[in-house]
């Protein structure tokens, strides 16, 4: 039996259409840090 660890879309070049809805200005906490934080603030 082989094991094939790989997701099944593993490469295949995928193309996604989207849309920003809402865009927010970044905390002082996260300008800090240097990228974005979690709905519950900063969790590493």
């Amino acid at each position: 039996m082989i094991a094939d660890g790989n997701h099944p879309l593993a490469g295949i070049r995928l193309r996604f259409d989207c849309e920003v809805m809402e865009v927010r200005p970044a905390s002082k906490e996260e300008i800090m840090h240097g990228h974005v934080h979690g709905a519950g603030g900063h969790h590493h």
